[in-house]
């Protein structure tokens, strides 16, 4: 990347880090991995919390979730939770 790429990165970056290539380089490095990994984390996190809140949801009515996605199931709504 070019010096003004990376130094646009770096925009709102503490200390040196905004304004010292180098430095600036190394963390707009890092912040993009942490970028990449995150937008996984970021699915696995909403698909756990969908997870819970249907199973929090079925359990009031007396169901679980496993027998709530085998319902589903039969009634033909797999596309829903897949």
């Amino acid at each position: 990347m070019n010096k003004d790429k990376i130094f646009k990165l770096a925009k709102g970056f503490r200390g040196r880090a905004k304004n010292c290539i180098r430095i600036a380089r190394e963390r707009v490095e890092k912040a993009l991995q942490y970028s990449y990994r995150d937008r996984r984390n970021k699915k696995r996190d909403m698909r756990s919390l969908w997870i819970q809140r249907i199973n929090a949801g079925t359990r009031v009515h007396g169901v679980c979730l496993l027998a709530s996605f085998l319902l589903l199931q039969i009634h033909n709504l797999s596309q829903f939770y897949s």
